[in-house]
């Protein structure tokens, strides 16, 4: 049972489209679902740049009410991020950086992909609810797109180091569910192995004219609906187009699909034991006493 005087911070980009928030805020219910009398807050952790596309109270926000003289005994932060980069790095430091000011004990869980060992259970989840999500819609007879139908998959990417997690993750998914390929956005350069570029190579030399994007973002936000899906020249889906690859976008974000939804739920529920993993991280500031 949890104390009553823990708090837990899920801690996610943030995203102004309607259904990115909706999704988050479902999932946000099924975590006080699970921990009944458990104060859940919601903290988005993207830039604050006047081009910032997050809704709601940001980190900084969310720590300052948790003031000294209110403060609870436990802190805990869940990161709903998809890899351990920029974004969480400066999560992280902020968090730190409370702790070390207020003294307050803040204990912080990774994402999905904190370090390369955590790819092998990021892929089976992935190929798992893929296929059920085909499954389901497309009924019960079709289990995958079959040989000429590829799951192309599309991660934001970055310029961080934790760029390598999405290679690691790319090169276990291709053990897991053979034609699913992993791109991410960052990739401009056609030569590099995320770009959609040098995924649309592979498929045209396997002849495989028929693909369904998927968004490997925590939710369907802004870049799902356009950048993976939408009708602009740019587009993911107008890009395959172009190369003769008939594509159609599956929008469910990461935190809606079950399989991803419990491992984060796995990951509260040792965070809140106050017995981190060490995937998953460990403690910003020392239990006092």
């Amino acid at each position: 049972m949890t104390a009553p005087e823990s708090v837990l911070i899920l801690a996610a980009h943030g995203s102004s489209h309607e259904r990115a928030k909706t999704a988050l805020a479902g999932f946000s219910l099924r975590v006080r679902n699970s921990h009944p009398g458990l104060r859940v807050l919601v903290a988005h952790t993207a830039s604050q740049s006047p081009h910032s596309h997050r809704s709601g109270p940001c980190m900084k926000e969310v720590l300052e009410t948790l003031s000294p003289a209110t403060a609870p005994a436990v802190i805990a932060v869940q990161s709903l991020h998809v890899i351990a980069g920029g974004e969480f790095d400066r999560m992280s430091a902020l968090c730190l950086e409370f702790a070390s000011r207020t003294g307050s004990d803040v204990r912080v869980a990774g994402p999905l992909l904190a370090c390369t060992h955590d790819a092998p259970l990021v892929a089976k989840a992935l190929a798992g609810s893929i296929t059920e999500c085909i499954t389901h819609r497309d009924g019960p007879t079709r289990q995958t797109g079959g040989a000429d139908e590829a799951i192309v998959l599309m991660g934001h990417g970055t310029t961080h180091a934790a760029q390598q997690l999405y290679r690691a993750l790319a090169a276990r998914l291709a053990l897991e569910r053979p034609l699913t390929y992993l791109g991410v956005l960052e990739a401009v350069d056609p030569h590099n192995s995320l770009s959609v570029q040098a995924i649309i190579r592979t498929l045209t030399a396997r002849n495989i004219r028929r693909a369904r994007l998927v968004p490997f973002l925590t939710v369907a936000g802004r870049h799902a609906h356009n950048d993976l899906a939408g009708p602009e020249p740019g587009s993911w889906k107008s890009i395959l187009a172009g190369h003769g690859i008939e594509s159609t976008p599956d929008l469910t974000g990461l935190v809606e699909r079950d399989a991803f939804a419990r491992l984060w739920l796995d990951s509260i529920a040792t965070l809140m034991g106050l017995r981190p993993k060490p995937w998953q991280g460990s403690a910003l500031h020392p239990p006092k006493g």
